[in-house]
């Protein structure tokens, strides 16, 4: 398992179009390869850039690997979609919220989120060191954001047992769509991820899954 550096690499800046042509690369490689079996040499190659670059912006293929991640799991510079979700009037407009905006960024056409499922694929069968760096920066925040709208919805805990099967199972719809995305293609063929259609898609993931938590609420109540 590979060793990362324990400072994360700082954010992409515009000015910088080194660093972020390398970025851009390094996630078409590790997208293809994965950690173990991607080259700082092809990454170089692709991005036109000298091999020393690598570490002079982030210190090692390692700090390279966190910061692609980091980039395609990003909000691209804008507010956290959890934030917006929190602070909307309801729990069930914030599910909403936040369920849309985890779909879009899903299926984002950026190259450096085109590439993330295919390296989360690999992260997924060979983790690296930089999966718990990820999990506390990103998924972590996101996870405890849907608990935190769910636990209002249940009138239970964040932490309770119910409340966290119901976000894994929001959660998991979700990701359906984007990690099996070439099996729905075979068995819908006609099924094209355009903005409206992933709207419709996000509309009926919320209400399906608080048509589910509202039974859960009324079949727990007594306990």
């Amino acid at each position: 398992m590979a060793s990362i550096s324990p400072a994360l690499p700082e954010p992409i800046e515009q000015s910088d179009a080194t660093r972020a042509r390398l970025i851009e690369a390094a996630g078409q490689v590790f997208g293809e390869y994965g950690f173990q079996s991607a080259t700082v040499r092809d990454i170089c190659t692709r991005a036109g850039a000298n091999v020393a670059a690598v570490n002079y912006y982030f210190r090692d293929k390692a700090g390279l690997y966190l910061a692609v991640l980091r980039d395609s799991m990003s909000a691209g510079g804008q507010p956290e979609p959890r934030d917006a979700a929190l602070r909307a009037e309801t729990p069930e407009e914030g599910l909403r919220l936040m369920t849309a905006a985890m779909l879009r960024r899903m299926h984002n056409s950026r190259t450096g989120r085109a590439c993330h499922l295919r390296i989360m694929v690999h992260e997924m069968a060979q983790p690296t060191e930089a999966l718990p760096r990820v999990v506390e920066e990103i998924i972590g925040p996101n996870y405890a954001a849907m608990r935190e709208l769910l636990s209002r919805l249940l009138g239970r805990p964040a932490d309770d047992d119910l409340t966290r099967m119901c976000a894994h199972s929001v959660i998991g719809q979700v990701v359906h769509y984007a990690h099996a995305g070439p099996v729905i293609g075979l068995l819908w063929p006609d099924l094209k991820m355009t903005p409206e259609r992933l709207d419709a898609i996000a509309s009926h993931i919320s209400e399906f899954s608080l048509h589910a938590i509202k039974h859960f609420k009324e079949a727990t109540s007594h306990e």
